[in-house]
C-alpha cells in the first residue's frame, strides 16, 4: 500500500526492528552467506492467489543486501509452508498471499509459530490471505468480507470493496515509531480497500482520508507472543 520507496524502506525497518531480540540470542540464528561468512537475515515470502508485479517485487527484496530471501509460490487453496511445525530456518514470515486455505494441523502449526514469539508481516492483499479461517482475523488485526451478507462476530456485513490506480493521500501517524521513523506524508497511486473491519487494539502507523479506502493503510498487532 505504499510508493515503491517507501514500501523499501518500511520492509526494512520492519523486520530489522522486529528481529533485534533476536539478533541479541545468537548470530546462528540467522545462517550465513556462502559467499562472505555474514550473517543475513533469512525471509520466507509467500506469494499465490493474487497477481502481482513480479519483477519490480523481486527486485524490490533483492536489494536488502542484509537479507537471504526465498519466494514460496502456493496455488490458491493450498498453502504447505505450515504442512510441518516450525523450524529455524526463517526469522521472519512475509505473507504477499491472497485466498488460501489451512487445514487443522496447519492452522495449530501456524499458531505455534506465533507462540515461539516468530514476527510475521502481512503485506497489501494478504489481508484476505486466509479468509476462511476464523482466527486469521484476530492474528492481523483486520477481517476483509469476501462475500455479501457474511456474519461476524454477531453483526452481518457486505463485501468489501476494492478499487485501482487510487491516488490518496499518505499520513504518517506515529513519526517516531522505528518503523515509520524518518518517514514523511506522501501522496502515491495503488489499489484501495474499502468496507472492511480493522481491530480497535492494532497500533496505526500509517492513515489516508480518502473516501473510498478504510482510514488505517497500515498497523502492528500483537498476537500470542508473536509480532505482526
Amino acid at each position: 500500500m505504499f510508493r515503491i520507496t517507501n514500501l523499501r524502506r518500511i520492509c526494512f525497518m520492519l523486520i530489522s526492528v522486529l528481529l533485534l531480540g533476536l539478533m541479541l540470542l545468537s548470530l546462528q540464528s540467522f545462517g550465513s552467506d556462502s559467499k562472505g561468512g555474514e550473517s543475513k537475515i533469512k525471509v520466507a515470502v509467500i506469494v499465490g492467489g493474487h497477481n502481482y508485479d513480479k519483477k519490480a517485487f523481486e527486485e524490490m527484496w533483492s536489494s536488502f543486501e542484509d537479507f537471504s530471501v526465498e519466494y514460496l509460490n502456493y496455488k490458491v487453496g493450498n498453502c504447505n509452508f505450515f504442512d510441518s511445525p516450525p523450524n529455524n530456518k526463517y526469522d521472519v514470515i512475509v505473507f504477499y498471499n491472497m485466498n488460501q486455505q489451512l487445514d487443522k494441523k496447519e492452522e495449530e502449526n501456524f499458531l505455534e509459530y506465533l507462540k515461539q514469539g516468530r514476527k510475521m508481516i502481512f503485506l497489501h492483499h494478504a489481508v484476505s490471505a486466509f479468509p476462511k479461517w476464523d482466527e486469521f482475523p484476530k492474528i492481523i488485526g483486520a477481517k476483509y468480507f469476501s462475500q455479501d451478507n457474511t456474519l461476524w462476530e454477531g453483526k452481518t456485513y457486505p463485501r468489501s470493496t476494492y478499487k485501482h490506480d487510487v491516488k490518496i493521500s499518505v499520513k504518517v501517524v506515529d513519526k517516531e515509531h522505528p518503523v515509520t521513523q524518518g518517514v514523511q506524508d506522501f501522496e502515491e497511486v495503488d489499489e484501495v480497500y474499502g468496507n472492511y473491519c480493522i481491530s480497535s487494539e492494532v497500533k496505526p502507523l500509517l492513515e489516508t482520508d480518502h473516501p473510498e479506502s478504510e482510514k488505517k493503510l497500515a498497523w502492528v498487532n500483537k498476537y500470542l507472543n508473536g509480532e505482526v
